[in-house]
This record gives structure tokens, sequence and C-alpha cells, in this order.
């Protein structure tokens, strides 16, 4: 059966963002007093948690000495995405047009509903997603997103779009089919249909 809706992770299968938010992190951490350098590896490490996670693992303990820390590195995000905003990977902005021509587009994310609308503005293609969710509006687990839309729009056969191990057990959890973007961040232990290029991804749902 032929896919009806592509629903979209964004960071590591849309963009790359990852140096931007370590640009805020390390705005944050100044602030604070705090002489540690954040890499834009490091964010990409945990790219696809929510951001509460994210500081735990790479920050480990910190959060119990400065109860303001959540706020104070969001705040420096904010600040450094809203000037920088992230890298595209080739053909995204083209591609996301062309195929929502002929397919539903949805995006679900862990991130925060500000990077949300960070990432739609600087994209451009809020015209062509039907709709979208993320951790920092719902509060709950990608797969529970996924699942939600799926029923909110009558999907027959959906297919999840993401770079992360994390995203296929989503897809999976939500009972629904997932492509790996293997240009992105991470990797899938199983095997699964996989593109090292958006165009290629493009090319392959164009055909």
């Amino acid at each position: 059966m032929k896919n009806d809706a592509l629903i979209f992770d964004i960071d590591g299968t849309l963009w790359n963002a990852c140096a931007a938010s370590a640009k805020g992190w390390n705005l944050g951490l100044s602030k604070l007093g705090i002489n540690q350098n954040i890499t834009a590896e490091q964010i990409e490490s945990v790219a696809g948690y929510p951001f509460e996670k994210c500081i735990e693992l790479i920050l480990p303990g910190l959060q119990d000495q400065h109860a303001n820390l959540l706020d104070i590195l969001n705040n420096g995000e904010i600040e450094s995405l809203n000037s920088e905003g992230g890298i595209f990977f080739d053909g995204v902005i083209e591609g996301i047009k062309m195929l929502s021509n002929s397919y539903k587009i949805f995006l679900v994310s862990n991130c925060q509903d500000w990077y949300m609308n960070v990432f739609l503005s600087f994209s451009g293609l809020n015209p062509m997603i039907i709709d979208f969710d993320c951790h920092g509006m719902s509060g709950i687990p990608k797969h529970e997103m996924l699942s939600r839309m799926k029923k909110k729009y009558s999907l027959k056969n959906p297919v999840y779009i993401g770079d992360t191990d994390s995203d296929e057990s989503a897809a999976s959890l939500a009972n629904m089919d997932f492509i790996h973007v293997s240009y992105g961040f991470g990797s899938t232990a199983k095997e699964t249909v996989r593109f090292n290029s958006f165009v290629a991804l493009m090319n392959y749902f164009e055909r």
C-alpha cells in the first residue's frame, strides 16, 4: 500500500542546528559563571532527546548546583537559534515543497515548542505542513505523538522519517513504517529502508 503521509523528524533529518545550539548553551553557561565549553558534537550526540534529558546527559549533576540552569540554557539557545537558525540538508526545502503536492506532510520532534517555530520560520515550509507536534507542545513521548497524529487525521499508511534508533522505535510503537536517513546524527540497529541523501529520499517518493 502506498504511503499516504510523510511524517518527518527535524534534527538530523531536515536540518542541523547543533552549532547554534552549542553557542546558545555556552552563552548561558557564561552567564552562570561556569567555565565549560559545549561543542556542536556534544549537542549532536544527544539530538533527539527532550531538552531536559540533553542537559542531564551533557551536564550531569549541574542542575543540582544551579536551580535555574534549564531556563538560562534555554534562553541562550533561543537567542542563538533566532539569530542563526540551522543548516538545511541539501534538497530539503525544494523537496518538501515538491512532496507536499502528492503527500500529506507532518512534523513530529522531541524539540521545544519555540524551536519548532524557529524551524518553521527559517524554512518557510509552514504552508506545506498539515500539522506538527513536539515534546515542548504536548509533553508526551514521540510514539504517542505519532499515534495521535495518525488517529487525528485518519492516516491509513503513514511513514515516519528520522535518523536515530529512537526514531525507529517510536515508529514501531506507533505501528507505522519507518525510513532511516543515514546522513543524519544516528544509526539504526534494525534492517530498514534507508537513504544517504534527502534528494534520494525525495526521488523514491516521487517515482
